[in-house]
C-alpha cells in the first residue's frame, strides 16, 4: 500500500514580493496572501507615501495654486459662487495645506481600509461566504499599492500640468466637453487606475472567497460606475446644468 503525501504549502510571501506581485501577477500573489494573510507592513507603506507625496507637491508654490484652483471648481460645481473672501481663505488655506493633507491620509487612510474590508467582509458573509477578516483586510491593504503607483504616475504630472485634476479618468479623452456637465462629471470620476484597482481587488477578494474574479469585478464595477452616477447627478443638480 501506497501512502500518499501531501505537498508543503508554499511558505508566506515576503514584503517585496507581495508588492511587486500584486502588480505583476496578482492572481498568484492574491492566493498566497490569502493563504497567509499580512497587511500592516504594506498598509504602512502605501500610506506614508501617499501621504509624503502629497505633502511634497502642496508645499510648492505649483501645488498650492492648483489647490486653491481645485476647491474653486469644487465649489462651483456645486452651484455655489466663490466670491473674494471665500477666495482668500482658501488661498489661506493652501498655505497649510501640506499639513493637512498629508496628516489627514496618514490618520484616516488605514480607518478607510478597515472600514471597507468591513463593508466586504459583511457583503461576502452575507452572500454566504466563509472567510476571515484579517483575510479580507490583507487584500484591500495590498490593493492599495496600485493606489499608490497612481499617485506615482499622477502627482509629477499635476505638477507640470499645475493642477490637481486626475490626468487618468476618462474625461482627459472628451476635451470638448462642457466642464462640469453631467457627462463630465461621469467620466472625470471614472479613472484607469481606479479601474485597475477594482480589479486586482476582485482578484483578491476571489482568492478569499473561491469565487470567479469576473463575477467579483462586475459587482464592484457596478457600484463603482453608481456612485459616479449618483455624484455626478448631485452636481447637475446643484450647478444648475
Amino acid at each position: 500500500m501506497s501512502t500518499a503525501s501531501s505537498s508543503p504549502a508554499a511558505p508566506p510571501l515576503s514584503f517585496v514580493q507581495r508588492v511587486i506581485g500584486v502588480v505583476v501577477s496578482p492572481g498568484e500573489t492574491m492566493a498566497r496572501i490569502a493563504a497567509a494573510p499580512r497587511w500592516v507592513d504594506v498598509l504602512v507603506f502605501t500610506t506614508v507615501l501617499v501621504a509624503a507625496g502629497f505633502a511634497a507637491f502642496l508645499s510648492s508654490d505649483v501645488g498650492k495654486a492648483a489647490y486653491v484652483d481645485q476647491a474653486v471648481a469644487s465649489i462651483e460645481s456645486f452651484g455655489r459662487t466663490v466670491n473674494a473672501d471665500i477666495y482668500a481663505a482658501l488661498q489661506k488655506q493652501a498655505t497649510i495645506a501640506a499639513w493637512i493633507q498629508g496628516g489627514t491620509i496618514l490618520f484616516f487612510s488605514p480607518i478607510v481600509a478597515a472600514a471597507i474590508a468591513g463593508i466586504l467582509y459583511g457583503v461576502f458573509t452575507v452572500l454566504g461566504g466563509e472567510a476571515q477578516y484579517k483575510q479580507v483586510l490583507a487584500v484591500v491593504a495590498h490593493a492599495g499599492v496600485i493606489s499608490l503607483l497612481q499617485q506615482v504616475f499622477s502627482l509629477p504630472m499635476n505638477y507640470m500640468r499645475q493642477t490637481m485634476s486626475s490626468a487618468t479618468n476618462l474625461a482627459v479623452f472628451f476635451p470638448d466637453l462642457a466642464e462640469g456637465s453631467f457627462v463630465a462629471s461621469v467620466l472625470g470620476f471614472i479613472d484607469l487606475f481606479w479601474i485597475w484597482y477594482l480589479v486586482v481587488l476582485a482578484i483578491g477578494l476571489a482568492a478569499v472567497y473561491r469565487r470567479r474574479w469576473t463575477s467579483v469585478a462586475g459587482g464592484l464595477f457596478v457600484v463603482y460606475v453608481v456612485m459616479g452616477l449618483a455624484i455626478a447627478a448631485i452636481k447637475a443638480v446643484l450647478g444648475g446644468r
